[in-house]
C-alpha cells in the first residue's frame, strides 16, 4: 500500500511515458496487493476459508483503491478515474484467486507424495 500511495504522489507532469498504460499499472500493482493481502488473511485469521481469504482480500484491495483515487485527485496533473478503480478491483481479485489456486495445487501436491 505505501509502493502505491508513493506512486500516486508523482504528479502527472513527472511521470516518465516509458510506462505501460494506466489501466495496466493499475491491475498489476493491486494484482500484487491481492496476492500479498489473500496470503497474509489465508495465514492469518481464515486458515481454512479459501472463499473468506478470497473475499476479505478483494474487500480491502478494492477498498484502497477508492482511497487511492481519491488520493489523486489533490496530486497536480493526475484525475480521479472510476476505470482506475475498477482495474485496481479486478486486479486484486485476480491476485487474490490466483493465490489461492496456487496454495491449493501445492497442498494437493503435498498429500499425494504422503
Amino acid at each position: 500500500m505505501a509502493v502505491i500511495f508513493v506512486g500516486s504522489s508523482i504528479p502527472g507532469t513527472d511521470m516518465p511515458s516509458e510506462l505501460p498504460p494506466d489501466y495496466m499499472m493499475h491491475f498489476l500493482e493491486y494484482l500484487i496487493l491481492g496476492l500479498f493481502t489473500a496470503y497474509w488473511a489465508n495465514m492469518d485469521i481464515f486458515r481454512k476459508s479459501s472463499k473468506a481469504s478470497v473475499l476479505y482480500a478483494s474487500v480491502i484491495a478494492s477498498g484502497y483503491a477508492i482511497v487511492d483515487e481519491l488520493h489523486q485527485y489533490f496530486v497536480p496533473g493526475r484525475c480521479t478515474d472510476p476505470r482506475d478503480w475498477l482495474a485496481d478491483t479486478i486486479g486484486g481479485l485476480t491476485g487474490a484467486i490466483f493465490l489461492v489456486v496456487v496454495m491449493r495445487v501445492i497442498k494437493e501436491k503435498s498429500w499425494s507424495r504422503k
